[in-house]
């Protein structure tokens, strides 16, 4: 039965390759599997390499609706306010966005929250972890156990470093040898780590927090799954369509003459309103003879990229407007019915990541001695949809004739408690001015009139006062 130490190695080395691709295709270090020898053939040993990154657009489009905009404890300002300090101070808040990204990327990323033993106090911190650096082992009886977690990364003498955490106690290990090529993940295995006492310490310490304090961020709770899964092959195939048509705009975008003659044809050039004289074949010989090979039609080209962009599109649930720039603005409706395949996605997204967003600031909130249950914990994402100014306003205004209040409406926008109660605030005191400005102008019309009755002509024309 293989230990915990060779479970967490292996689960390393074994995601790590696949992970690395994922991160090579969003980032458009792409490689040209089908025409690279015929690149280097055709630009001479010149290193060409033609991509068209459409796997960015594919997570992009994901990422951007799943900004964060705050975190509340339900009713209770004072534990809000306590959070809010939690999520800004431990710098969560700037983490949010690359824990979605790697999430999204590779289908799962990683927090650790631990004590930092630089401070005089020992303040809680919790930072963003690639998730090639760590590895969570659950209870197969009951999936949502966390039995232990593992994080390994390369300290500065050429050894790669691994911790052990358990609800209990910690344990550390370190390569036996220095590791010339951590990239290679196949030169070392398990039986390359053996205990280590970090500066002087045990090689087994006791977890002052008492949980497994790493929290995983996954997209599947089955097993993380990328965004990318279903894009890399598509985008292979878009990356050799896009090569081939180089090729073809290098030798065949313009028609080519030939000429067959016994003649000197040196003097001939290809150039605009030229004119060939070539003599004819004398008796006996050939006959001189011209012709042309037609153009490589690029656009065959272009339509089948466009053809696999599609399909990627309807694959990822990525709306067709994200690829290519479409006639007319759609309206608000448009809109909303074309992005709805995303913005369920998106929303299944923020379901799954808020679930773990609880768990990490009602830890963090426990440990610092600010307990909030994961319960009461909201984390506030901006709405998936993306609704035009005009359209949201006439929604608003059919909610409110139903008889939805308008705070109930802005808090399912996305608006906080605080934003919704400086809004009313805001309204109220709009109201009081109004009041006065109209109480104001209603006195200044009373003195007028009583000005014009007291100001009268008598019969014989005399004013009276």
């Amino acid at each position: 039965m293989a230990t915990d130490l060779e479970k967490a190695v292996n689960a390393l080395l074994r995601k790590k390759p696949l992970y690395d691709i994922y991160w090579k295709y969003y980032d458009g270090e792409q490689p040209i599997v089908y025409s690279s020898k015929k690149l280097k053939d055709v630009f001479n040993d010149i290193d060409a390499r033609f991509t068209e990154n459409w796997c960015a657009v594919v997570v992009d489009a994901v990422l951007e609706r799943l900004h964060i905009n705050t975190v509340m404890a339900g009713e209770n300002n004072a534990m809000g306010n306590d959070l809010v300090a939690l999520w800004r101070d431990t710098g969560l808040e700037e983490d949010a966005y690359a824990i979605h990204e790697c999430a999204l990327v590779t289908g799962e990323a990683f927090v650790v929250v631990w004590p930092d033993e630089t401070s005089p106090d020992a303040q809680m911190q919790a930072y963003f972890n690639d998730s090639r650096m760590v590895h969570v082992e659950y209870d197969p009886d009951n999936p949502r156990r966390k039995l232990f977690g593992a994080k390994w990364w390369e300290d500065g003498e050429g050894h790669v470093r691994l911790t052990l955490y358990y609800p209990e106690r910690l344990e550390y290990y370190r390569t036996r040898d220095r590791v010339v090529d951590k990239d290679n993940g196949a030169i070392f295995g398990a039986k390359s780590f053996v205990p280590f006492a970090p500066d002087g310490e045990s090689d087994v310490v006791e977890n002052p927090l008492g949980r497994v304090p790493i929290f995983h961020f996954r997209t599947n709770r089955r097993q993380p799954k990328s965004e990318l899964v279903n894009v890399v092959e598509p985008q292979d195939a878009i990356n050799k369509l896009l090569a081939d048509m180089m090729v073809a705009a290098e030798f065949g975008a313009f028609k080519q003459r030939w000429v067959i003659t016994n003649s000197d044809i040196s003097d001939l050039k290809n150039i605009p309103n030229e004119i060939w004289e070539i003599p004819s074949a004398g008796p006996g010989d050939e006959p001189t003879k011209l012709g042309e090979f037609s153009e490589t039609d690029i656009g065959l080209y272009m339509n089948a990229i466009s053809k696999l962009s599609a399909d990627i599109g309807v694959i990822t649930r990525t709306p067709r407007h994200y690829f290519y720039l479409q006639q007319g603005d759609p309206s608000g409706e448009a809109l909303i019915a074309m992005e709805a395949p995303l913005n369920k996605k998106v929303r299944q997204r923020q379901m799954i990541f808020q679930s773990t967003w609880r768990n990490v600031l009602a830890f963090m909130a426990e440990v610092s001695g600010r307990a909030v249950p994961a319960s009461a914990i909201e984390v506030i994402y901006e709405r998936a949809e993306t609704v035009q100014p005009l359209t949201q306003a006439q929604i608003r205004q059919t909610n409110k004739t139903a008889g939805v209040p308008l705070a109930t409406q802005l808090r399912h926008e996305g608006w906080t408690d605080d934003e919704i109660g400086k809004m009313q605030a805001d309204y109220v005191r709009e109201q009081q001015l109004e009041t006065s400005w109209a109480s104001a102008a209603l006195n200044t019309n009373e003195i007028e009139s009583r000005i014009r009755n007291r100001t009268a002509t008598n019969g014989n024309g005399a004013t009276v006062n």
